[in-house]
C-alpha cells in the first residue's frame, strides 16, 4: 500500500495571525475531497467511454483529475493521511489534487497585492450569522508530504465521542509504512512532496517521470506535482505548448511570483516561497521538455517574466539532471 501524509504549509503562522483564514482552509481542502468523490460517483469512467469513444487524452485527464485511488482518507486538524493501492494512479491523481489545489486558491494573488490579510475570494464561507455573506479569506493551500509504500500499514475503526456520546465511525492508522511518510514529510521546506526509494520502485517509468533526486545519498526523492499543474484544471490536450504558456502567464507562475515578493524579507517564511518559485518553474520546464520539447524557450520565457519583477533568473545548469 500506498500511504501519503500531508500538511498544510504556513497553517500555524496563520493560526496566530488570521483564525478566519485557517478556518477557511481547512474547510475549502476538505470540501475539494468531497466535491471530487461525489463527481466520480456521479460520472463514472465507464459512462465517460461510452458518451466519448473517441476521446482518448481527454478521458484520461478527467481520469487524472479524479481522486479514485484514494481508498483511506483521515482528515484531522491540518492534516491528510491517504492510502491506496495503486501507486501510479494514486501519485498522478495526488500530483493533480495538490497542483489543483494551489491554483485555485492562490488565483486571488495573481495580481499584485500588499496586505495578505485584505486578499478575499469570491467564495462564500459556511456557517455565517444571521444570513450574511461572508467571503473566504484568501491564502493559498499548499501541502508539504511524505509518501512511503509498504505492507506495514493498517487502517482500522476507531471509537470516538462526541457530545458525550461513544460511536465508532472514526478511522485510524498505524505501522511503519505510515510513519515512513511521516518522517519523509519534514525532510525539507517549501510546498513539496518527499518520498523514499519504496515509491520509485513501486511506479512505472511514465509515472517516474514526476520524480526527481532530493539526496543521492539518502535515497530521499521528491514528486514534482507542478508537472501535473501544467495541465490542472484547464488543460490542452492538442496543444501542449499552450499548457506552458499559460502555466507562466496564468495559471502557476503569477501567484508563486507574488506570493515570494510578499514574505521575501521574512525570515522564517522566505524560505517557504523561495522553494514554492523554484518548484513551479522546475515544473513548467520539465513538462515543456517531455511534452514539447522545448525546455530551453520555456527557461528564457519565464526568465524575461521574472527579469521584469527584480526575482534572480534560473539557470539551466540548475535543472540539467532533472531534465536528462
Amino acid at each position: 500500500m500506498i500511504v501519503a501524509f500531508l500538511d498544510l504549509l504556513g497553517f500555524s503562522n496563520l493560526l496566530k495571525n488570521n483564525t478566519e483564514a485557517a478556518v477557511d482552509n481547512i474547510n475549502s481542502f476538505n470540501d475539494m475531497i468531497k466535491t471530487k468523490v461525489i463527481d466520480n460517483k456521479c460520472h463514472s469512467i465507464e459512462d465517460y467511454r461510452k458518451n466519448h469513444p473517441n476521446a482518448v487524452e481527454f478521458h484520461q485527464f478527467v481520469e487524472k483529475t479524479s481522486v479514485t485511488a484514494f481508498e483511506q482518507m483521515i482528515s484531522f486538524s491540518d492534516s491528510l493521511v491517504l492510502g491506496g493501492t495503486d501507486c501510479n494512479k494514486f501519485v498522478k491523481q495526488l500530483a493533480n489534487f495538490i497542483a489543483t489545489a494551489y491554483i485555485e486558491y492562490s488565483e486571488p494573488f495573481r495580481e499584485d497585492f500588499s496586505d495578505i490579510n485584505k486578499v478575499t475570494t469570491n467564495k462564500n464561507a459556511e456557517g455565517c450569522i444571521n444570513g450574511d455573506i461572508r467571503y473566504h479569506k484568501a491564502f493559498p493551500i499548499l501541502f508539504r508530504g511524505g509518501l512511503s509504500v509498504g505492507d506495514d500499514v493498517s487502517f482500522f475503526d476507531e471509537y470516538h465521542i462526541k457530545n458525550s456520546e461513544l460511536n465508532l465511525s472514526s478511522l485510524n492508522v498505524m505501522g511503519l509504512t505510515y510513519l515512513n511518510a511521516v518522517k519523509l514529510e519534514s525532510f525539507g521546506k517549501g510546498s513539496r512532496l518527499f518520498c523514499d526509494k519504496s515509491v520509485v520502485d513501486a511506479v512505472n517509468d511514465e509515472t517516474r517521470r514526476l520524480i526527481k533526486v532530493v539526496d543521492e545519498k539518502k535515497k530521499i526523492y521528491e514528486i514534482v506535482w507542478t508537472i501535473e499543474g501544467c495541465e490542472a484544471m484547464t488543460c490542452y490536450p492538442s496543444d501542449k505548448w499552450h499548457n506552458v504558456i499559460h502555466g507562466i502567464n496564468d495559471k502557476m507562475l503569477p501567484s508563486a511570483i507574488n506570493l515570494y515578493q510578499y514574505y521575501k524579507n521574512d525570515k522564517v517564511l522566505e524560505a517557504q516561497y523561495r522553494e514554492l518559485l523554484n518548484l513551479v518553474c522546475v515544473g513548467i520546464v520539465k513538462y515543456a521538455r517531455d511534452e514539447c520539447n522545448r525546455a530551453d524557450e520555456a527557461i528564457d520565457y519565464i526568465n524575461q517574466v521574472l527579469e521584469k519583477k527584480g526575482i534572480q533568473l534560473i539557470d539551466s545548469a540548475v535543472l540539467k539532471d532533472f531534465l536528462n
